[in-house]
């Protein structure tokens, strides 16, 4: 039987590719063409957290605010039941830029409302 958290994790990542493909768990490798995303997702208290990071190696971050923009829209009251879970989406108003050298990367969180089927 898989855990609930495989379960969200694998849910979460369908439920990102909607807006855009490439998507990753936690991490990506150094051949992994830009523009990306990689999220995770932790708990706080009774509710999960999920955080996304959004990367490129373009020089300016319209792209990328474009990018996050979308992915904000779609998942911002976002809500799936089915024969697993419940899940809820709500956008934080955390989103901060952090430009490193050449990278440019935008961070955000979501909190998650999830409910797990008993098994």
């Amino acid at each position: 039987m898989v855990s609930k958290t495989v379960l969200l994790i694998e849910e979460v990542k369908k439920i990102l590719q909607n807006v855009y493909l490439d998507v990753f768990y936690i991490g990506t490798t150094k051949t992994t063409p830009y523009p990306y995303i990689t999220f995770q997702i932790s708990d706080i208290g009774v509710s999960k957290k999920l955080e996304l990071d959004y990367w490129t190696d373009q020089p300016d971050s319209i792209e990328l605010e474009t990018l996050a923009d979308n992915v904000g829209d779609y998942l911002n009251k976002y809500t799936l039941t089915n024969e697993n879970h419940s899940i809820t989406i709500y956008k934080n108003n955390d989103r901060q830029r952090l430009d490193e050298t050449i990278i440019k990367r935008i961070n955000e969180s979501y909190m998650v409302r999830y409910f797990g089927k008993e098994e």
